[in-house]
C-alpha cells in the first residue's frame, strides 16, 4: 500500500518560524543595545573633564550660545555670550546663577537640577536612585536619566554620536514642563581646567 505524503501544517510551522524570527531579532537587538550602554557608561566612567561650546534653544525659541566647562565630580561652569551675560558656576552643593548686566545672584540647590545626575558622576546604569531609559535610532544613541526619589531634578537627555562615541546634545526638562536643548560642539575631553573657573564672580556692593 502506498504511503500518502502529507504537507506540514502551514497554520502551525508559519507561527512557529516567525516566533523563532522575531524572537531572533529581539535577542539581537538586546544584545546590541547592552553593548551600546556599556559604552555609555564606560564613556562616564572616563570623563574627567569637558570643555566646548554650547548653542542653546529655550522653550520659547530664543537662542542663545556660549561655553560650558565641567570638572567632574562637582564642578560645572556654563559662561554665556552677550547679550544674555549669564553666568552659571557650580562646585559644591548649590548652583549660582548670576547676571553680570544687572549685578545680581541667585543660588538653587544642586539637588533639585537635572544637571546633579551629571555632575555629582554617578554610575548611571548600575545607579539604583537613576531611572534610565535608553534608545538606538539611526546612529544617534538616547540616554534619559531621572531621579528615583526626587521629581523636582526633572530630567536629562543625552544624545551621542554612535561612531565614534561623543555628546553630543543634552535635553533638560524640568519639573514645570520647560524643555531645553543644548547642541554640543568643538568638545575637548579630560584637559586639566583652571579651578578658578568654577567660583562665581565677586560683584561690588551697590551704593546707597
Amino acid at each position: 500500500m502506498k504511503k500518502l505524503k502529507t504537507k506540514p501544517n502551514s497554520s502551525l510551522v508559519h507561527p512557529i518560524m516567525v516566533a523563532l524570527v522575531i524572537s531572533f531579532i529581539f535577542l539581537n537587538i538586546s544584545f546590541a543595545n547592552a553593548a551600546k550602554q556599556s559604552q555609555v557608561n564606560k564613556f562616564f566612567e572616563n570623563l574627567n573633564t569637558l570643555e566646548a561650546d554650547f548653542i542653546q534653544v529655550n522653550s520659547s525659541g530664543n537662542v542663545s550660545n556660549g561655553k560650558i566647562y565641567l570638572d567632574l565630580p562637582g564642578k560645572l561652569r556654563i559662561d554665556y555670550s552677550k547679550p544674555n551675560n549669564l553666568l552659571i558656576t557650580c562646585k559644591g552643593f548649590w548652583i549660582v546663577i548670576q547676571d553680570r548686566n544687572l549685578k545680581t545672584t541667585n543660588n538653587i540647590p544642586l539637588s533639585q537640577s537635572p544637571f546633579s545626575i551629571l555632575i555629582e558622576k554617578q554610575i548611571f546604569l548600575s545607579n539604583k536612585n537613576i531611572k534610565t531609559e535608553f534608545e538606538n535610532k539611526s546612529g544617534i544613541i538616547s540616554l534619559t536619566l531621572k531621579s528615583s526619589n526626587n521629581e523636582q531634578a526633572g530630567q536629562l537627555i543625552l544624545e551621542f554620536s554612535e561612531k565614534p562615541l561623543h555628546l553630543k546634545k543634552w535635553i533638560i526638562k524640568d519639573s514645570f514642563g520647560d524643555v531645553t536643548t543644548v547642541l554640543i560642539q568643538n568638545a575637548k575631553y579630560n584637559k586639566k581646567l583652571s579651578h578658578l573657573l568654577f567660583f562665581p564672580e565677586d560683584f561690588p556692593e551697590p551704593v546707597n
